[in-house]
């Protein structure tokens, strides 16, 4: 295996797959799709964790807002992504709430 080696994937990493809607359903999916680079995603994986050259595996999971992908590497390294979809809001605003969540989670359990 050569360094950053990529195999394809069964996966679909872009469309909402984990279930359907009563009502606009097409619509409701088609809401929920994220295009981006999956390829330039699983690279940078890979250069994250030191000493890995592939994904052994890639889990998706999925929720009405985000879509989290859990790789682990062939060093048994994992790393876990989340990518939010524009049902989620404003990027920038669903990250600051998130990052405000953990912050007050912190105060209330000191280390």
């Amino acid at each position: 295996m050569t360094p950053f080696e990529l195999t394809p994937t069964a996966l679909d990493p872009h469309t909402y797959t984990n279930g359907r809607w009563l009502r606009r359903d097409k619509l409701e999916r088609d809401t929920r799709y994220i295009n981006f680079e999956f390829n330039q995603l699983r690279k940078r994986v890979i250069e994250l964790c030191l000493g890995a050259v592939s994904i052994a595996n890639c889990e998706k999971i999925e929720g009405g807002f985000n879509r989290v992908f859990i790789f682990t590497c062939d060093n048994g390294k994992r790393v876990v992504a989340r990518l939010p979809t524009r049902v989620a809001g404003p990027p920038k605003l669903t990250t600051n709430s998130e990052v405000a969540t953990i912050k007050y989670r912190e105060l209330e359990r000191p280390s």
